[in-house]
């Protein structure tokens, strides 16, 4: 069992650590719709493929030195990027909101945990 949580972002105290119920008070104050809109990326394969694909292309272009909203894709590449975006946001349109648990608000927030 999680005795501590360590989180540094919004409505948290300043020397980061939480137990659980301060964590999950904070959690559910400040990001409970925004943690529902994000677990549909966690579940979805679509959402997955379309945020790897943002990644690489902000690594290339990072790389490159190229301006971040430029990126030269092939139209094969441009076509599947489209339908994955698409197929997404469909998904988020229709996906069930629920509240976060533990574990989900502990990967939307980047938080750590210590035992």
């Amino acid at each position: 069992m999680v005795e501590y949580i360590y989180y540094d972002g919004i409505g948290a105290k300043k020397n980061t650590k939480h137990t659980v119920k301060e964590f999950l008070k904070i959690m559910n104050e400040h990001f409970n719709i925004k943690c529902s809109d994000f677990l549909p990326d966690l579940d979805y394969k679509p959402c997955n493929e379309y945020k790897e694909m943002n990644r690489k292309a902000m690594e290339y272009n990072m790389k490159h030195n190229i301006p971040l909203f430029y990126y030269n894709r092939s139209k094969k590449t441009e076509k599947k990027y489209k339908t994955l975006i698409n197929k997404c946001n469909k998904y988020k349109k229709t996906a069930k909101k629920r509240k976060c648990n533990l574990d989900e608000y502990i990967k939307f927030s980047g938080a750590e945990t210590k035992i």
